[in-house]
């Protein structure tokens, strides 16, 4: 016989009105016009450095600002996000905050004719992006109830995806004609989202922790909105699933970063591919997990997040540990969406599992902790795969990857679906 609280969420779910999904798309749109800034400046940075610098290592270093502001500056705007409360509301004004000088000196950034102004701007966007990236994200889960947040993030996923794809297939032939067309897009297109966010979500008045009992207290160990005191509250608590989540994303970025990052590479040496045939290669990976961002979420809404969690890793995990000793193009083209299927089970109902279980008025904080988890996954992977390859060659090159997930997946025996 089912208990009050699944009843309740049953009866809840289909009862939801719809506009969490278009408030959920204006949400979107920022990380869409986030995730094409992010793929361009990660495209064209290093070029633009190495018309002033000859240093490899100077430009390797300025392409890790972006990971310094996000395990530095953005958990501390996502912290102070659940301090504030303004007549805009909690999020809201960081992302208005945030947003125009983020785009301002994006459209900068081409434009600089020397080192240090492309260092100012550079700089300048990933401070505004760290002011609202994290507290925009956190704007999702108060609005939007809990059984739908998997489907949610799953709209986030697919729309933040389609936007790289965009950056990489149409805007960079823009760049043909003008270095500064794209980022005057991508800019556009940012501030564009704002104004979507102002006039379609009124945050006092759909927020849960507007309503009554929305903003449930923190517990009495932690102070609201302080990162040290959150972060220590991890590992006191009897139940510690979040730490073992986090623990788990870090390890599961960490292997499909490394893997991202080094893939065209490994095709070129190992496969005997050409650069653009082994990007195309990882392309299905990408491809599949953008397409099924929405239904994993479903499906993690309905089964249990944990459960679609458990199976995307053990997914992932299988394919990483196959696709070595694979030769046969269409088999590897097909794990690969397979492994795509997976990882798209893991991440999109990562993030709802999070925040359904860490006390409302701390969801900005958590939030960026949870950003700076996978920031910090993204900083140590690439060096531990090129490690593992120069000690082992190539063929050892998804060794990493299925340690990194096998470790996600063992963290999560630290987990009970139920806890809160």
């Amino acid at each position: 016989m089912p208990t009050a609280a699944q009843m309740a969420a049953t009866s809840h779910a289909p009862s939801a009105p719809p506009w969490w999904v278009p408030r959920t798309c204006a949400i979107g749109l920022a990380y869409f016009s986030g995730q094409m800034g992010a793929a361009l400046y990660n495209a064209y940075l290093p070029i633009f450095y190495g018309a002033f610098v000859a240093s490899n290592l100077l430009i390797g270093v300025v392409m890790i600002i972006d990971n310094i502001a996000s395990l530095t500056l953005q958990p501390y705007f996502a912290g102070l996000s659940d301090r504030v409360d303004t007549r805009l509301g909690r999020r809201v004004p960081f992302l208005l905050a945030g947003i125009p000088v983020a785009a301002l000196f994006f459209l900068l950034i081409p434009r600089a004719r020397s080192f240090w102004p492309l260092l100012g701007a550079t700089i300048m966007v990933n401070v505004g992006g760290a002011v609202f990236n994290s507290p925009g994200y956190a704007l999702m889960p108060d609005i939007t109830p809990r059984p739908l947040r998997g489907r949610a993030n799953g709209i986030l996923n697919l729309m933040g995806g389609l936007g790289a794809l965009v950056a990489f297939f149409a805007l960079s032939s823009l760049y043909r004609r003008s270095r500064t067309l794209p980022f005057d897009v991508a800019s556009g297109l940012l501030v564009t989202a704002l104004v979507v966010i102002l006039l379609t979500i009124r945050e006092r008045r759909v927020s849960l922790l507007y309503r009554p009992g929305g903003a449930a207290p923190a517990p009495d160990n932690v102070e609201v909105g302080r990162l040290l005191p959150a972060a220590r509250m991890l590992v006191q608590k009897p139940n510690r699933a979040i730490f073992w989540l986090m623990l788990g994303a870090l390890a599961w970025v960490a292997a499909v970063n490394g893997v991202q990052n080094m893939f065209t590479r490994y095709g070129v040496q190992y496969l005997k591919l050409d650069p653009s045939a082994a990007t195309f290669l990882l392309g299905f990976f990408a491809v599949a997990f953008i397409a099924f961002s929405v239904p994993a979420g479903i499906i993690g809404d309905r089964m249990g997040r944990l459960k679609a969690i458990r199976l995307g890793g053990a997914v992932t995990l299988a394919v990483f540990a196959s696709v070595s000793y694979i030769r046969a193009p269409m088999l590897y083209r097909a794990l690969l969406i397979v492994g795509g299927l997976g990882w798209a089970l893991v991440i999109t109902n990562a993030y709802p599992f999070l925040v359904d279980r860490v006390p409302p008025r701390q969801t900005g904080t958590f939030t960026g902790l949870w950003n700076a988890a996978l920031a910090l996954a993204g900083l140590i992977s690439p060096p531990v795969y090129g490690l593992v390859v120069d000690a082992f060659g190539f063929g050892a090159f998804f060794i990493p990857g299925v340690v990194f997930m096998a470790a996600g997946l063992v963290s999560t025996l630290g987990i009970i679906e139920g806890d809160n």
